[in-house]
């Protein structure tokens, strides 16, 4: 999705965090590859991968501290050559004491931005 200059702050940042870890919480796969998209879909339809990674990432989800609030991190990169310019942390509850990690990734060039789904993912083995 592309974004406006304005969008590319912390506040807008993060709220772009919170709509798309409802829309996970929600199972809305079509709604967040719609809106979003899948970076790491390679050649699978976008909603469909989602829903397979977010299940994959279920089975095996981080450990939280109960009662412990839905967190969102905005962390912006280092200038670079590779157009990345931020990512965004989500630690989406999914049952009691469980959690899978969900980010989503800025990158363009200039004034130039996209927000894009990077990654859901569980405890790695």
């Amino acid at each position: 999705m592309k974004l406006l200059p304005s969008q590319t702050n912390q506040k807008a940042l993060t709220a772009f965090g919170e709509e798309a870890c409802a829309m996970l919480q929600r199972h809305d796969y079509s709604g967040l590859a719609n809106r979003f998209g899948y970076a790491l879909a390679y050649d699978r339809e976008p909603a469909v991968a989602l829903e397979v990674d977010f299940l994959k990432a279920a089975a095996s989800p981080h450990k939280v501290i109960p009662d412990e609030p839905q967190s969102i991190a905005v962390k912006y990169f280092k200038p670079n050559s590779t157009g990345l310019f931020a990512v965004v942390e989500c630690i989406v509850p999914i049952a009691e004491g469980t959690a899978v990690l969900f980010e989503l990734i800025v990158s363009g060039k200039g004034e130039e931005k996209h927000i894009a789904i990077e990654d859901i993912s569980g405890v790695t083995a």
